[in-house]
Order: C-alpha cells, then sequence, then structure tokens
C-alpha cells in the first residue's frame, strides 16, 4: 500500500493504492465538468468525476467535532487522528466503511434502478466506463475483483462490450455482492417495493415541522430546539450548533432567506452578534443567538401575530384534512380546473447556467408540457396552460441541452411576449383570473381549481438541493394590486384580462383557508416525491410561505397573492446551482417522471 500527502490551499488529499485501483486527485482536475456532488451529511460531500473516482470532502473544525465527523465514516476510525489539526480533508473511497457504499452510490447515481435482482446503473452523461472502472464498482459492492467475469456474462449485459459511454446500462447481480451490501439492498429493495403497492393515503400529507413551540409554566416560552430571550440588542432565539451544521445551515433551517448573497450577510449580521470572528473556530455545542426578526413564523414564540396566524392556518389544514372524504379509488379529475404557468419566457430565460446550456425556461416549459399531456391523455381535468412556445408548441422534449429563445408567449388577449419578470408574472395572474371565472360560470367551484407555476431556483450554494415549494402566506398579502396602466415596458390598458380585471381585498379568514389549503397540496407534493424518488430540500422545511430578501423585503410572489383561488403553489422543482440537480434537469426521464408526480399529487389532493 502507497500512501501519499499534497497539500494545497485549505485540503489535504490522501492517495492510496490498492490491488489494480489507483485513486488520483489532483487540483487541476478538482473542479473537472461532470463532476457529481451530493450531501452524505452536514458537513460531508460526496465527489464523483468522470472516471469514476470517488471521495468524500470534508469539512470540519478543530477539536472532538473531528471524532463526531470522521470517525463515524472512516472504515479505521482511529485514523482520525492524522486529521486533527486540518480544516478540510478528501477521503478516498477505500478509505471510507463498506457499509456507507451503498448510501453514498444511490446519492451520486439517483437515477439508477434496484430491485432484489441486483442493481442497473445507467451511466451518467460524460462518463466512460471501462475496466479499471468496473474494477472500482466491483470492489465497492464486492470487494473480489474476480466477479467482474460473473458480471459480464450475466444475460442482462450480453452482448454488451467495454467501455460503456454515458446513457448505457449495466447490470451488477445482487448474487456478487458482499453479505453486508446484499442485506442492505434487500431490504432497501423490498421498502421500495412496499412502498409501490401501498400507495399514498390521499391525506396522508407529511408531519410538517410547524416549530412545536410551547409556554412552560414558568411563562417561558421554549420550542424542541429554539429558546428565546432579550437583551439591549434585542429579541432573540438560541440555538445548540451540532456537529457538522455551520451558521449558514441554521440560517437555511429557521429563516426564510434563500438568496445566496442574502444569506451570506445573514450570516454576518450572527456572527457579529455572536462575536463571532472565525466561524470555522465554532465548536459544537456552541449557543447561537439569532435575532428574532429573522425567524420564519412557525419559529416565533407564542404571542407574536406572525405566529398565531401561523397556528391558524395549522389548525385549518387539520379541519380541510377531517373534511375530505377519501374515495380510495383512482381519481380521474373530473372536473377540476388545473392552471399551469411555466415561469419565465421570451427575454426572460430565469436562472440560466450558460456553461452546461440549461436554461431555466426551457426546463420550467418542458416539464409544464408533459404535465399537460399527462393530465389530458390520463385524466379528465381541465387542463390550461399560461404559456406558449410557438416553434416548441407544447410537444415535450428530449433535449439533454437548450439554446436561448425567445418566441415564447403568455397567452392574454392579445399574446405578450415577456421582456422581463415583473409584467410577465401580472399578465399571468389577470390570465389564470380570467380562466377563472370563465370557470366559475360552468358552474366550477373555485375549491375544484388549482394554480401551479414551475420554477427551477439558483440560488442556495451547490450543497442544497431538491425541490421546494412556495405558498400564499396568509400574514404577507397586500391590499389592492395597483398596477400602472402605462409601465415603462408594458400598457397594461390593451390587454382584455386588464380590461375586464376586478379588483379585490382578501380577508384574513380568506387568507388563512388558502394557505392552508395550498399548504396542504404542498405537503401531498412533498410525500409524494419523497416516494418517487426525486430528491427533496431536506435543510430546514420543504415549504415556504414568503420569499424574504431583507430585513424589510418580505414578500408572496404575484402569480400567488393575486390569483383568485384557494389553491396555488410555486413549485422549485430543483436547485440548478447543485451539480447533481442540474444532472437531473437536463434528463429527459427526470422531467417526466416530475411531471407524473405532480399529477399523482393532484390526484391525491382532489380525491374526496
Amino acid at each position: 500500500m502507497l500512501e501519499v500527502r499534497i497539500r494545497f490551499n485549505r485540503f489535504v488529499v490522501i492517495f492510496t493504492t490498492i490491488s489494480c485501483i489507483l485513486l488520483v486527485l489532483s487540483f487541476s482536475t478538482y473542479a473537472q465538468t461532470g463532476t457529481i456532488r451530493a450531501e452524505l451529511q452536514p458537513g460531508i460531500t460526496i465527489v464523483c468525476r468522470p472516471s469514476y473516482q470517488i471521495f468524500l470532502e470534508c469539512s470540519i473544525s478543530h477539536g472532538k467535532s473531528i471524532n463526531q465527523t470522521l470517525s463515524s465514516v472512516l472504515s479505521d476510525p482511529t485514523e482520525v487522528q492524522k486529521y486533527k489539526n486540518l480544516r478540510a480533508v478528501a477521503i478516498p473511497l477505500n478509505r471510507v466503511r463498506t457499509s456507507l457504499y451503498l448510501q453514498i452510490f444511490m446519492l451520486i447515481f439517483n437515477q439508477d434502478n434496484i430491485t432484489p435482482e441486483g442493481w442497473r446503473h445507467t451511466v451518467p452523461q460524460g462518463y466512460r466506463l471501462d475496466d479499471n472502472e468496473i474494477n472500482l464498482w466491483i470492489i465497492a459492492l464486492s470487494g473480489d475483483t474476480t466477479k467482474k467475469v460473473d458480471i459480464m456474462k450475466h444475460p442482462k449485459n450480453s452482448g454488451k462490450k467495454l467501455p460503456l459511454s454515458g446513457g448505457n446500462q449495466i447490470f451488477f447481480p445482487s448474487s456478487i455482492f458482499s453479505p453486508e451490501l446484499k442485506e442492505q439492498l434487500t431490504k432497501k429493495a423490498r421498502t421500495a417495493e412496499e412502498t409501490e403497492q401501498n400507495p399514498l393515503e390521499p391525506m396522508d400529507a407529511i408531519d410538517e415541522d410547524w416549530g412545536d413551540i410551547k409556554t412552560s409554566t414558568n411563562g417561558t416560552v421554549l420550542s424542541k430546539e429554539l429558546q428565546y430571550g432579550k437583551d439591549t440588542l434585542g429579541e432573540y432565539a438560541t440555538y445548540k450548533l451540532k456537529a457538522g451544521e455551520t451558521i449558514y445551515s441554521v440560517i437555511v433551517r429557521f429563516t426564510d432567506y434563500t438568496d445566496h448573497a442574502d444569506i451570506l450577510k445573514v450570516c454576518e449580521v450572527v456572527k457579529k452578534r455572536n462575536k463571532i470572528t472565525n466561524e470555522r473556530t465554532v465548536k459544537p455545542g456552541t449557543m447561537i443567538k439569532i435575532p428574532l426578526d429573522m425567524l420564519s413564523d412557525i419559529y416565533l414564540p407564542s404571542g407574536k401575530e406572525e405566529r398565531r396566524i401561523a397556528d391558524e392556518v395549522k389548525k385549518e389544514v387539520e379541519q380541510i384534512k377531517r373534511t375530505k372524504k377519501t374515495t380510495g379509488t383512482t381519481n380521474t379529475l373530473k372536473g377540476v380546473v388545473v392552471i399551469i404557468d411555466p415561469g419565465h419566457g421570451g427575454r426572460d430565460h430565469g436562472a440560466p447556467r450558460y456553461k452546461e446550456k440549461i436554461l431555466e425556461d426551457e426546463i420550467n416549459y418542458d416539464i409544464a408540457c408533459r404535465l399537460k399531456e399527462y393530465l389530458e391523455q390520463k385524466t379528465q381535468a381541465r387542463v390550461y396552460v399560461t404559456l406558449k412556445d410557438e416553434s416548441q408548441n407544447y410537444t415535450p422534449s428530449m433535449n439533454k441541452t437548450f439554446t436561448h429563445d425567445t418566441d415564447e408567449y403568455v397567452l392574454v388577449t392579445p399574446p405578450h411576449n415577456p421582456q422581463d419578470s415583473v409584467s410577465s408574472a401580472h399578465l399571468r395572474w389577470l390570465l389564470a383570473n380570467s380562466i377563472i371565472r370563465k370557470e366559475e360560470k360552468a358552474k366550477i367551484p373555485r375549491e375544484k381549481m388549482i394554480f401551479i407555476s414551475i420554477h427551477c431556483d439558483a440560488t442556495y450554494k451547490s450543497s442544497i438541493r431538491g425541490l421546494m415549494v412556495y405558498i400564499p402566506g396568509a400574514n404577507y398579502y397586500r391590499g389592492i394590486e395597483k398596477l400602472p396602466k402605462f409601465g415603462d415596458d408594458v400598457n397594461y390598458s390593451i390587454y382584455k384580462e386588464w380590461q375586464e380585471n376586478q379588483p379585490k381585498t382578501y380577508t384574513i379568514n380568506e387568507r388563512i383557508n388558502s394557505e392552508a389549503r395550498s399548504r396542504l397540496f404542498a405537503q401531498i407534493l412533498i410525500k409524494t416525491a419523497q416516494k418517487n424518488h426525486i430528491t427533496v430540500h431536506s435543510n430546514g422545511s420543504a415549504i415556504r410561505n414568503i420569499i424574504r430578501r431583507t430585513k424589510y423585503n418580505a414578500y408572496v410572489p404575484a402569480v400567488l397573492r393575486n390569483t383568485d383561488i384557494p389553491t396555488k403553489v410555486l413549485v422549485e422543482c430543483a436547485n440548478l446551482a447543485d451539480p447533481s440537480d442540474l444532472q437531473n434537469v437536463a434528463d429527459p426521464k427526470w422531467r417526466q417522471k416530475m411531471a407524473e408526480t405532480i399529477a399523482e399529487a393532484l390526484s391525491t389532493y382532489f380525491d374526496n
């Protein structure tokens, strides 16, 4: 065995050769395109490069947090002492506990198919699987490179020859697996099979974390993890930092800030409040003060108006669930109106990833087209789409990369080619309200309608990924929306939908009901996504009722606060700043699965 250490910047990388496998990492290829990254646990990221070189990137603090972070992943926990004076290390796969291999491979190759018979692996785009790479798989799964013959002779691999390029598949039979991995695989496959055989019950929505805050006998307001106080700088909540957590992750969890730059600014405020000069020296167990005015509603102490409204919404959700009588039969969505809003379009292409040729508006539109097609072919729902791509029409795209075009039109009268996001958003809710009035005349109640705006974000840093859902927070509506008749770019008065607009101010009870219904659908969508193995945002709540930019700039998106039906959501399908999410959205199969997941959630929600 040969071990070499190379130090550069903040990382010490360990190279080890075992048998015929050489795991090599160099600074020049560290940022190689096509790299897949996935979070194993807080502070530990799995990294896989196109040559299938896999390692764990670990950001750790000094002291006992090293043991807490690394001893749980190292095959030899005593090796943790080698890293006690380091802040970040890269651990090769062959130094990681074999019991973690299944989890690691499932996270980075999350499009693979697992059954009791074995593992069907799809080679990612840009990757190449040859003799060396297949040996890495075999060592990871069985520890015995002689198993290669069994793999290549398996009937499911008949006719396959190495190397395999992106999109090709190879099957690893469970017979080659080590006993420990075989047990894990069988258990995982059994769980997936049971989930498939026992579909989601209509009202079996997730128990969302509502803060669980209560008042003790002495009047101190407590929660499971937060305590509250006041000092000369104002009211605050304290939180005990856990191993692997950072101030960044705590802010994401307990506040409504979502933009990366905004979160960094808030982190600086919190560090200053706690007199922290170097975050990396903060040890687990440290009590962190978070200014109260930064917290999400559900984490505020009782007595605050925002918290009171949040509790009312919770009660309303439970009341709606009790009034829904599930039929236990397949829901055809007959009499249900679904308004699909593909975000952005025209000159506004949302969150672009030019280098990878992934454009948010194109991804949004393709998922919307797939959802429209599925609903029209498989259900009796009445489907509307707010936007149309003149060249693509509503045909789903099989593209994995996209070029920017500007031939999308919001379907108001006359059609509007978006030049910016603001006027485009206003015209969408004006169009939605026109559709709602039309369907009401056809005797469709508003409770049988839903508005779904489809987006992808690129706000959080890359370690935070997955699906999020925004709903209209009851506390954050405005009064009557006052649109300019003659804006800088748009003359709203030329559109029939603006001329017919009926301005309305929502009562508090209407707002609570709307947030409750929207939250219930969002809960069902999140649970359906988890069942279908779609990654869901897990750092804090995956359901947010507000977008917060600064202390004084918090708002509900215009399409949610102004659309005149109770159930309305804005779905952020993925984080385009994350390489794994980016790889997912580029895959037409994943986009189809996302569309069908939304359709399944619709059937569950309207099954009454």
